[in-house]
């Protein structure tokens, strides 16, 4: 079994603590793996804003949190894939990773602008940029339609976990 079906059943059992510790174990055998960080900072953010947990361990897991996005963050910050999936994962309570708005924002954009020819990103721009902008909502609907539409896209987004799931139930309309 590979780590991310190992950390599937985890999450899957609402096993956080032990998700955790083995995520810091692939990290720590796996420090340059772009998939492992973006699977504990998502794991944790998602902890933190959407599961029920012990309130006692709050302060632990935010100062995790701020951890793996800074370490993450100092190894990853020109690589499109990871800006891509931290701006969103940011954009779910950016203060955790010590964060304004704008900056998640600038994530996107900048994924965008390093892969210009990646849809994925491109819907990722606009979806998160101003919502209140018909023409962005437009754009990001017809992107949304690219994606869906695109079995190889989905496939590469299903590798991605749970991350993956959450990106892909909010382009699903």
């Amino acid at each position: 079994m590979n780590w991310q079906e190992k950390l599937k059943q985890f999450e899957k059992n609402k096993s956080w603590d032990l998700a955790i510790e083995f995520m810091q174990k692939v990290i720590t055998e796996n420090p340059n793996s772009l998939d492992a960080y973006l699977s504990m900072n998502y794991l944790l953010m998602n902890l933190l804003v959407e599961e029920n947990y012990d309130q006692a361990k709050q302060t632990y897991y935010e100062k995790l949190t701020k951890k793996y996005f800074d370490e993450s963050y100092g190894k990853f910050s020109n690589n499109a894939e990871y800006l891509f999936y931290m701006g969103i994962v940011a954009h779910m309570s950016e203060w955790y990773f010590g964060i304004e708005i704008e900056e998640a924002k600038q994530m996107l954009k900048k994924a965008a602008l390093l892969d210009s020819s990646n849809i994925l990103y491109t819907w990722g721009y606009y979806a998160y940029l101003d919502m209140s902008n018909d023409a962005n909502n437009i754009k990001a609907q017809i992107y949304a339609k690219e994606i869906l539409n695109n079995s190889h896209l989905i496939t590469q987004i299903n590798s991605k976990g749970t991350i993956g799931q959450y990106i892909l139930e909010m382009i699903v309309p």
